[in-house]
């Protein structure tokens, strides 16, 4: 089987594909930056004032996972605690494919911003959410990832 080259200006295999991102540390952002890798335009959303916790994971002074974690992903903060910011979230899912999060069980919920809501939006939006423990079950309430 030949080899695909795919030079700078080739179409990649997701090209046309758009993610929201709104994981936080490593296995989040580790899912979306291989789509990104691969054409998706990832949107990072990114809390006010502080941003991904990647951004502070320094060595001498480089944060580099977040330039490993991050790369080929566009940028936007939203408060997602504030109604204003919500909404914003509801319209970028409209024309959003998959949807990425790795919060607390039932934090998506407590906002309003759940499967249920962000698919009456968008009935094709494909919702990944990254746990340690699932999203149900005896330990769904540990942090971990």
């Amino acid at each position: 089987m030949p080899k695909k080259d795919f030079a700078v200006g080739a179409e990649l295999p997701l090209d046309g594909v758009r993610v929201l991102d709104l994981s936080r540390l490593v296995a989040g952002n580790m899912v979306t930056h291989v789509l990104a890798d691969y054409g998706a335009e990832v949107i990072k959303i990114e809390r006010p004032g502080a941003g991904d916790d990647l951004r502070n994971w320094r060595t001498e002074g480089i944060a580099t996972h977040w330039k490993v974690y991050c790369r080929n992903k566009k940028s936007v903060t939203l408060d997602l605690r504030l109604e204003r910011g919500r909404e914003l979230l509801l319209d970028l899912a409209e024309n959003a494919h998959v949807l990425v999060e790795n919060f607390k069980p039932g934090t998506l919920e407590k906002w309003g911003l759940g499967p249920e809501e962000l698919q009456l939006r968008n009935p094709g939006l494909i919702v990944v959410r990254v746990s340690g423990w699932g999203q149900t079950g005896p330990w769904s309430h540990r942090p971990g990832f």
